[in-house]
């Protein structure tokens, strides 16, 4: 009778103990690579935002008799970038930076830096700015020469800028559709998009120069365009290989621009472009930037 009392007791506990248990079993579960991955980089993840002039043209006929010759506005651009030393230097695309008369960026816990343009480099699509900070979070940095196709990335960035209600960097999971994608320019393009990453991890406006990252956590490339009918992301989107980016980046933080030898097509800094061949345009429209313009 007291055997049968113990064991009526061990299993009333071990009931008691199930939905704790059960509960631990699910938290675990919830912290995937993907979570792990995001929480990792996001700190360092920041907004580009920037103030430039623009040439304003006539929108209907009145316009040619009422509108100064030469108009201007002011535009606001926005974009993405990432932090890759604690003093403040921070990767993004020139496309977001291009004309800027004011840039500032913002942090992922809504500090406001004034930033100054360390280079651009058009062809490259690559810009690097510099903020008066320090202690500053940085992104943990990979390879993309390793990358397998399928394997999952994560691209962290702020899509339409403060629309979304705060400075909360934006995360979207995918895998790695191709690696080596060669893109042709268009719509006055000037950039050449050679050996790209491919993924169909949302990349929408806003999103550009932001970081593409492995599952855990590296940046592996830099988010910089999109093939898309409507605006947004269709799952294709593209992004320039870390190691390409860095090489720029190094280059403009120490001479202001990127030194090049032309040989034909090669790229002095960049990947070798010999024998390279224009990648043939999308049917339909044209391909368009996850530009912030």
């Amino acid at each position: 009778m007291k055997r049968s009392s113990l064991l009526v007791g061990a299993s009333v506990a071990t009931v008691a103990l199930a939905p704790h248990l059960a509960g631990q079993d699910l938290a675990k579960t919830r912290q995937t690579a993907i979570v792990t991955a995001a929480s990792r980089l996001a700190p360092a993840v920041v907004s580009v935002n920037v103030l430039r002039r623009e040439r304003q043209l006539p929108q209907d006929p009145f316009d040619l008799f009422f509108m100064p010759r030469g108009s201007e506005q002011v535009v606001e651009g926005y974009g993405s970038g990432f932090i890759i030393s604690p003093d403040g230097v921070v990767i993004t695309n020139q496309h977001v930076t291009q004309g800027a008369e004011q840039i500032v960026v913002t942090t992922r816990e809504g500090r406001d830096f004034a930033a100054k343009i360390l280079g651009e480099d058009p062809l490259t699509d690559i810009a690097v700015l510099k903020v008066d900070g320090s202690g500053l979070p940085t992104a943990p940095l990979g390879k993309s020469t390793d990358l397998l196709i399928g394997e999952w990335v994560v691209a962290v960035g702020n899509p339409f800028a403060y629309l979304l209600g705060n400075t909360e960097p934006t995360v979207t999971a995918g895998v790695v559709s191709a690696v080596g994608r060669n893109l042709l320019p268009s719509q006055g393009q000037s950039g050449i998009y050679v050996g790209m990453i491919q993924t169909d991890a949302p990349i929408n406006p806003g999103n550009s120069g932001g970081p593409l990252a492995n599952a855990v956590g590296e940046v592996v490339g830099v988010n910089s365009s999109i093939f898309t009918s409507s605006g947004g992301s269709v799952g294709i989107g593209f992004a320039i290989p870390i190691e390409r980016a860095l090489r720029v980046a190094d280059e403009l933080r120490r001479f202001g621009k990127v030194r090049r030898a032309w040989v034909g097509l090669d790229v002095a800094g960049a990947e070798d472009l010999r024998g390279w061949k224009r990648a043939a345009p999308p049917a339909g429209p044209a391909s368009r930037r996850a530009t912030c313009s």
